[in-house]
């Protein structure tokens, strides 16, 4: 697919594509995982109905804004739909003749499909109407019950025109919900103006299904549609009715059948302090067995832990096997089988990007010295070469672009990584980006804060890695780190040069701190030469005129008479 900010960049015609690069192991999962799944319904014991069963249609993708999240997520959804759409690398396809349905819903607040939960139930069964192109009768009375009770006088057809939904496909929902209305009718035998009023066809069906009526039962079979239609049709039932969906689904005939797949993008955008958009949509997973779900955010899925308990229907490690910790590692570095923090590129899959994703002839577009520099200070972070592919362009219009154009960070990435922190969070990020590593508590010493929530908090975003057997265990990402430092300039709580200042003072005090108080005769030497690399470096780059403790940690060093490099690396270059 072209890039059309690229084509429209120049006069000068330039070959350009969304290059893909890696993934491998990625798509492995999922392919994996989804036969895993189409085995799972295709037993004879599996019960689309069954509400007890541990889930395990899920896999979820974790990990910094920028990472490729969503790229992965359209990947996929093209390769799901059409074999030649698939990257060449991953190989051959999924199933033996099941029909996938790719179903990609962005929960974005600005993408066009909204994060409401009426527009995510709507956008499935919209898919559906395009692929199956058949009525749903049980899900689709309920759904028409519940639009005619929440949204009176607003047609459903208008609703779908106004807002886009699925194109053209759009137009066929509408039809299939009077389909399914008036079959009901039509099997209770009900009059012409009470039949086409969803109220009453549902009290009829009601009466039909307790009085256990054959053409009732093979309309809408599942054994708890009386009960969800007699429910006040509100949001709260609206989040059961895909229990009707799944039913339905599970009965479509066999030249119709489809498999779901769900990918739903951005998840990060759900969860707020009392997790309600989040509670409606782990109810809508929980209640389709027969999708397959593929959840991509920016934080790690806490469904398989306890602590979520009370807030969400269902949680817990017996409830998502494939979502809770496993062993004696801490939660977000042990995951689960099915969740998976998405990596940054190596060197070489950057070079394979950047020369893929501008061609002239077929040749590389960005000369290998700019690649190189681009590649090194992205720390392989795909959004830094995507903004450098941009400022390529942009340079490009008024003279050839040099690698020193490039040797600096991008303030973009500062509003992707803070956008979604809290104030704690963001103060306790800019002072970490001073430490080359840290742990909770030096870092919220260096915030000067009097509690750990916000570090805690923060160490459990991805754009922060960790090594449990290091002196320090968190790293703060390398792109963001350089960015923070060198191009913090726009946002709306930045730091001034006096605040970096405190918190450096902040930061080595912190670090003498550490260094006097854990001086176990095993570690003391691993810890001076840990504490005296940060904290010289701490010095040099903000110069700090009291050393403190860095003259007794030096003597402390000379005394040991063992000599090894101490000196700190190279000052961070700026643009």
């Amino acid at each position: 697919m072209a890039d059309l900010r690229a084509l429209f960049s120049s006069n000068d015609p330039v070959d350009s594509a969304g290059a893909f690069t890696n993934r491998e192991q990625q798509w492995s999962l999922v392919a994996t995982a989804v036969e895993e799944h189409l085995r799972t319904i295709a037993s004879p014991g599996f019960d689309v109905e069954d509400l007890e069963q541990p889930r395990t249609h899920v896999i979820a993708f974790h990990g910094v804004g920028g990472v490729g999240k969503s790229t992965l997520l359209r990947k996929l959804e093209a390769s799901l739909s059409v074999d030649g759409q698939r990257p060449q690398q991953w190989g051959a396809g999924i199933g033996a003749g099941e029909r996938l349905l790719p179903i990609r819903i962005d929960l974005s607040r600005s993408a066009s499909t909204g994060s409401d939960f009426e527009r995510v139930v709507l956008s499935i069964r919209l898919a559906l109407a395009g692929a199956v192109g058949l009525p749903l009768p049980g899900f689709d009375l309920a759904l028409r019950r519940y639009w005619d009770a929440q949204h009176p006088g607003e047609p459903l057809e208008e609703y779908i025109r106004r807002t886009g939904l699925m194109g053209k496909v759009g137009e066929l929902l509408p039809d299939q919900l009077r389909a399914s209305v008036s079959e009901i009718a039509g099997s209770l035998q009900l009059p012409g103006l009470v039949g086409s009023a969803a109220g009453q066809v549902a009290t009829a069906l009601v009466g039909a299904l307790r009085e256990r009526r054959a053409r009732a039962r093979a309309l809408a079979g599942a054994a708890r549609t009386a009960a969800l239609l007699e429910a006040e049709p509100d949001l709260e039932a609206l989040s059961f009715y895909p229990h009707l969906l799944a039913w339905e689904i599970s009965r479509l005939p066999a030249k119709k059948a489809v498999v779901p797949i769900l990918l739903l993008d951005t998840f990060e955008d759900t969860e707020d302090r009392h997790r309600d958009l989040e509670r409606l949509l782990q109810r809508l997973v929980w209640l389709m067995p027969n999708i397959f779900f593929v959840i991509a955010g920016r934080n790690r899925l806490a469904w398989g832990e306890t602590s979520l308990e009370g807030q969400l229907d269902y949680t817990g490690p017996h409830a998502w096997p494939g979502l809770a910790p496993h062993g004696q590692q801490p939660a977000r570095t042990a995951g689960g089988r099915r969740q998976h923090l998405l990596g940054d590129f190596s060197p070489a899959d950057c070079e394979h990007y950047l020369a893929q994703r501008l061609t002239r002839d077929g040749q590389a577009l960005i000369p290998e010295p700019v690649r190189a520099v681009i590649t090194e200070r992205s720390h392989g972070l795909p959004l830094h070469l995507d903004l450098a592919v941009a400022r390529f362009l942009e340079i490009r219009r008024t003279r050839p672009p040099v690698a020193s154009d490039f040797d600096h960070t991008f303030p973009a990435l500062i509003a992707r990584t803070l956008s979604d922190l809290t104030a704690d969070e963001r103060h306790v990020l800019r002072s970490a980006s001073l430490l080359d590593a840290f742990d909770v508590d030096l870092a919220t010493q260096a915030a000067d804060l009097t509690h750990q929530a916000a570090a805690r908090r923060l160490v459990e975003r991805p754009m922060i890695s960790e090594d449990p057997y290091a002196i320090w265990p968190y790293h703060l990402h390398g792109a963001i780190r350089a960015a923070l430092q060198a191009d913090d300039t726009t946002a709306a709580d930045r730091w001034t040069e006096a605040d970096w200042h405190q918190a450096a003072v902040r930061a080595l005090a912190a670090l003498g701190s550490q260094w006097r108080t854990s001086r176990a005769p095993a570690k003391d030497r691993a810890w001076l030469v840990a504490c005296l690399r940060q904290g010289l470096r701490l010095a040099r780059d903000h110069h700090l005129d009291d050393l403190a403790w860095l003259t007794d940690a030096a003597f402390d060093y000379v005394d040991d008479s063992v000599w090894e490099p101490i000196a700190p690396p190279a000052p961070a270059r700026t643009p």
